[in-house]
């Protein structure tokens, strides 16, 4: 087997055709079926089975595709180290949060003559876990529900993926300017409260909706009228500022949401949202990466002191 027949087999995987991976790879459909049946001959297993309408895995072709990513993907490394003359890559994949940006210019700013290279990439719950799991990322930032983290954790595990927790954080109303909620000195949101409203969420949300989330809370994120769904702060910030929808999520993902009050405390059982990173089982993290995560640390824990002296 080669480098070739690895690139071939991850590429169809992924688009789930011959076709459709034929394109990527500037080839044609007989020449990538070709390649990735002497692939199967050489390993002895069908990594494919052939459906009327495309391709899908087989178990062993599951586990086969595990290790070719990362193959694909180490040499993508390499071939950058060579092009940038051997300097350090750091792949990090993160749900989109403000706070976590502005770390992120912190740091790079910090270890600016170490010559760091990074490839960021922002998406949901679930891409985030795919890139780490197919090792296109070398670490991915995420943030649950605390309702919802057996779920998570199993869908994890069955990835061969861990969660390490980073940070707890309440789970916060955040009122835009013309909501009838502006302004108000409110202690806390009541979940009958939010019945009427419009909200704005971010992209990430996909685990919102998990099972255990409204076992255990009696609420569901579907019960809500999410009218915008977005992956960008500007959209979230200037809908906050010029409209009556509101937002819910962690006190620590935002520096400040302009244009709204102070986030309120929403009163509902499994109240807390948690951040952490994602990264394979049982694999120790590169120095760098392990470097970036003790800053976030180190900011992390500031934060929570000047939270205590206020």
């Amino acid at each position: 087997m080669d480098l070739k027949q690895m690139q071939y087999f991850t590429a169809c995987a992924q688009t789930g055709s011959f076709s459709e991976a034929a394109k990527i790879l500037y080839s044609t459909q007989p020449s990538v079926s070709k390649v990735v049946k002497a692939l199967e001959d050489s390993l002895g297993m069908q990594l494919f089975e052939r459906l009327p309408r495309g391709i899908r895995l087989t178990p062993q072709g599951r586990e086969v595709y595990r290790y070719a990513c990362k193959i694909v993907n180490d040499m993508k490394k390499l071939e950058n180290m060579a092009e940038y003359r051997m300097a350090k890559w750091l792949r990090i994949s993160a749900n989109p949060s403000s706070w976590f940006a502005t770390r992120f210019v912190e740091f790079y700013n910090e270890n600016y003559e170490k010559n760091y290279h990074f490839q960021i990439y922002t998406a949901g719950v679930r891409t985030v876990m795919e890139r780490v799991r197919d090792y296109q990322d070398d670490i991915g930032f995420v943030y649950i529900l605390e309702s919802q983290r057996e779920d998570f954790l199993y869908e994890l595990s069955r990835a061969g993926l861990e969660f390490i927790d980073m940070e707890e954080a309440e789970l916060l109303v955040y009122p835009g300017e013309k909501s009838v909620f502006f302004g108000e000195e409110k202690e806390t949101f009541r979940l009958e409260d939010l019945k009427g409203m419009r909200f704005v969420q971010n992209g990430q949300d996909e685990f919102f909706d998990m099972g255990a989330a409204g076992e255990q809370a009696g609420f569901s994120w579907k019960d809500l009228d999410i009218s915008v769904v977005t992956n960008s702060d500007y959209i979230m910030e200037r809908m906050l500022k010029n409209t009556s929808v509101m937002n819910i999520s962690g006190s620590y993902l935002s520096e400040k949401k302009k244009g709204t009050v102070p986030g309120i405390p929403l009163d509902m059982k499994g109240n807390k949202m948690i951040f952490g990173y994602i990264c394979h089982r049982g694999e120790k993290l590169d120095p760098d990466i392990r470097e970036f995560i003790r800053f976030l640390e180190s900011r992390l824990r500031e934060r929570n002191i000047k939270k205590s002296l206020i």
